[in-house]
């Protein structure tokens, strides 16, 4: 054990050079008396979600401290489970308390801020920069929320930088379904152009695709479908998107119903793409006939639209990039050095249960997707992991 945790104190050591700019702002953040703060989500189904009742949580024998709040969904089930085995040696100098977590629910979180943070969830793990007055001239650092992410995160290159990262937990890609005859509903937009308004419906503009703000799939997805030519009749405004135009002039009813839509959904639109704060919103949005495409990451559009009843669509079947899904954790921890051990313990913990068998992964997918099988990739990707049984 004293080897343990000589390890982890050089491990964490090293992690917290170059943070000293942070610590001061950190410091409020760092008083409270939980020792991990863990940050889920309510709406990332099936990754990661509040359940309406118990029963569609419980699967251990024994509940984690996630799992007892009724969170759920494949990466919230790891977490639940690495957490739980942390709660075996409580007293330990790297165990963890029954109270000792914090959950913090990232779309409640974000949803009640005034001031957005760029980096989206990420920025409540490494702390972020807002204005701190009118003309934007002084920044205020804002401390970092959480302690470790738990909520389908993909890996990408930015995300490498300053923090702990996982193995890859899974495997999906961007995909995207589509309304039934959408093409008759919205009219001529071969040229790219704004759809029109439907006269019966003044209040409801559609457009041409939906999507989730400060994710992955909001530029890369796109880009994967202009690469693959899926769309060439859209090609123009999904140009225009990504340059941050609009490549079509709005009448006045238009511009009217965006800014009801927009109000009333909080939402950021750029020409003929709306982006949502959640998917539960772009889901209803789309199944309401007001978004033509709806764009995500396969597994979370599909569960999500499956949620409402009655929403009919098409495609689905087939993804336009490959994206790994990792947990994320904080490394800049100076005046809070049990904290950034149990972080470390944490990891350690999780790289272990991968490589075991049974898998923590194989075990979280069963609870998850039954009686649902893995698909032929992902079944391989599974296996690059944790290797064969």
């Amino acid at each position: 054990m004293r080897r343990l945790i000589g390890t982890l104190a050089v491990i964490c050591t090293a992690f917290s050079v170059g943070a000293n700019e942070l610590a001061q702002a950190d410091a409020g953040a760092e008083a409270d008396e939980y020792q991990l703060r863990i940050g889920v989500r309510s709406k990332a189904m099936p990754f990661s979600f509040q359940a309406e009742t118990m029963v569609d949580v419980l699967t251990a024998a024994t509940p984690g401290p996630l799992s007892t709040q009724r969170y759920t969904g494949y990466i919230t089930r790891i977490c639940d489970a690495v957490l739980t085995e942390m709660m075996l040696d409580p007293d330990g100098p790297v165990g963890l308390a029954r109270d000792g977590v914090k959950i913090v629910d990232l779309d409640k979180e974000i949803a009640k801020l005034d001031k957005q943070p760029s980096e989206g969830r990420f920025g409540l793990l490494k702390g972020y920069e807002v204005d701190g007055n009118d003309s934007g001239s002084v920044k205020t650092t804002v401390a970092p929320t959480i302690d470790i992410l738990c909520d389908p995160a993909t890996i990408t290159n930015a995300r490498r930088t300053g923090l702990i990262i996982s193995p890859p937990v899974y495997l999906t890609g961007v995909s995207y379904l589509t309304q039934p005859g959408i093409s008759r509903q919205i009219g001529s937009i071969d040229d790219g152009s704004c759809p029109q308004i439907p006269r019966d419906n003044p209040k409801g503009a559609k457009f041409l695709f939906g999507l989730v703000g400060n994710t992955s799939s909001a530029r890369s997805g796109i880009r994967a479908l202009l690469t693959t030519n899926e769309m060439p009749q859209y090609r123009d405004a999904l140009i225009a998107f990504l340059r941050g135009e609009s490549n079509c002039d709005l009448s006045t009813q238009q511009k009217q119903a965006i800014n009801v839509l927009q109000s009333n959904l909080n939402s950021e639109i750029s020409g003929s793409v709306i982006m949502f704060r959640s998917h539960e919103q772009a889901a209803e949005a789309f199944c309401n006939g007001q978004v033509a495409n709806y764009i995500g990451d396969r597994e979370i559009i599909l569960a999500n639209v499956n949620d409402i009843p009655g929403c009919d669509f098409t495609n689905g079947n087939r993804t336009f990039t490959t994206d790994r899904y990792a947990i994320f954790g904080r490394l800049d921890y100076v005046d809070n050095p049990e904290r950034a051990l149990r972080v470390a313990r944490f990891f350690e913990i999780l790289s272990q249960k991968i490589v075991s068998h049974p898998s923590i992964i194989d075990q979280a997918f069963y609870d998850t997707f039954h009686p649902t099988s893995p698909t032929t990739t992902l079944d391989m990707f599974f296996r690059s992991v944790r290797g064969s049984p």
